[in-house]
């Protein structure tokens, strides 16, 4: 368990020092708060913006999705980056198992998502309940963040963690710019939302739904949240499997 912790925090530490992950983070919070920040103008362009819920929901669906296809790129050089900087030979060294650094390299990225999420969502939460033109109590917003850190951004971290280790870095880069190009074409409806959307899904609709469209298929929101959790754990299992990232076997 120690060896394995070491690797967490090695990975934890490394991704949290990257500058191109806080250039990510700042371009999505400066974006975020360009279309959300509760000016007179954005009041009077978004018809629910005084609600803090879909102030939150707003923000997560699609300035967070900016963010963690962001940080999905980044994560994607981690495995490769360790064998060009000699670090997985120091590991290896202190005869770590394969599986202790697999798994410390999964959690540590995913810590470092999730972290960053929650930042990322706390943040511009607070500057909209500072800047509010009209009394919020705290828990409207309170609420709606934590639901939103539990509901999306948890799933959401775990399943960006998992897809750019397994694929080939150039496979992976196709394969989100396809993902990346569907999820931003979505534009909402009524209609129960494509089970995979990473950060617009139906799983969503538990933080804030539009009082014009009323929606019940709870079997839309499980497949979401099946493909968020499932997709995550699935490939991140799958890595135990692939021996390039391990000596020969």
């Amino acid at each position: 368990m120690r060896k394995m912790m070491a690797v967490i925090h090695y990975e934890y530490k490394m991704q949290f020092k990257r500058a191109a992950a806080w250039g990510v983070f700042l371009a999505a919070t400066v974006f975020a708060l360009l279309d959300n920040y509760p000016s007179a103008s954005n009041l009077a362009r978004l018809e629910f913006l005084k609600e803090p819920a879909y102030f939150i929901y707003r923000t997560m669906s699609q300035n967070g999705f900016v963010l963690m296809f962001g940080l999905m790129f980044l994560l994607a050089e981690r495995f490769p980056l360790d064998h060009k900087t000699g670090m997985k030979f120091l590991l290896m060294s202190h005869a770590l198992q394969k599986r202790q650094y697999i798994l410390g390299k999964l959690l540590g990225g995913f810590l470092f998502t999730f972290s960053i999420l929650c930042i990322f969502l706390t943040l511009n939460t607070a500057v909209y309940f500072a800047a509010a033109p009209f009394p919020i109590p705290l828990l409207e917003c309170a609420i709606p963040l934590v639901k939103t850190i539990i509901v999306s951004a948890f799933p959401v971290s775990l399943c960006s963690v998992a897809l750019p280790g397994m694929m080939d870095i150039r496979l992976f880069y196709l394969f989100a710019a396809v993902l990346f190009g569907v999820n931003a074409a979505y534009v909402g409806s009524a209609n129960a939302a494509p089970f995979y959307m990473i950060t617009s899904g139906d799983l969503m609709r538990f933080i804030w739904v539009n009082p014009q469209w009323s929606f019940h298929d709870t079997g839309s929101i499980l497949a979401n949240g099946a493909f968020l959790m499932g997709s995550g754990l699935v490939f991140g299992g799958l890595l135990f499997l692939r021996h390039r990232f391990w000596r020969t076997e």
